[in-house]
């Protein structure tokens, strides 16, 4: 590496952002006054209380993706670490419900940090088409829980005009 261009190179970039940019870049002492002014906190696991990024989080978990193809609408729900057993699906009218409960692996550690979502969750996901439940089908593989039912275009009435 040619340091007369690095420096030609470091020079150019101080006058464009300030005399002091790049002493506070390589000054130890002020990246630890960044760290300690702003901790990291994670969107799980923090005093208790809700945050707004958690009840976000709550309000879209589990991620779902809503396939439509010409003959069949299928839903993806990503459920990772959930049992089987922990789910309950529910339909009514064109939306999907899903809840369940997602528990940690290890319920006696608590870890350090944590992103991943432990807890109660629900869900509703309206469909494209209103569909019967006994239309849908069901299968759990992965952690993902995949959901379909077959597509099926009804023809209106005609109705005579007087």
């Amino acid at each position: 590496m040619d340091m007369d261009k690095l420096k030609q190179w470091m020079e150019i970039a101080k006058n464009m952002h300030g005399g002091d940019f790049w002493e506070n870049i390589f000054d130890q002492e002020f990246a630890q006054q960044f760290v300690n002014d702003q901790p990291f906190k994670s969107p799980f696991r923090g005093n208790g209380d809700k945050s707004n990024d958690e009840e976000k989080i709550l309000r879209t978990f589990p991620l779902i993706d809503v396939i439509e193809g010409e003959k069949e609408v299928t839903v993806l729900i990503e459920l990772p670490g959930v049992k089987k057993e922990d789910i309950q699906l529910g339909l009514s009218g064109n939306v999907l419900s899903i809840k369940g409960s997602s528990l940690p692996l290890h319920p006696s550690i608590k870890p350090s940090y944590s992103e991943r979502y432990y807890g109660e969750f629900q869900r509703a996901i309206t469909l494209p088409d209103s569909v019967s439940s006994n239309e849908l089908r069901a299968k759990f593989w992965n952690g993902i829980l995949f959901v379909s039912y077959p597509r099926t275009f009804k023809v209106g009435e005609i109705i005579p005009i007087d």
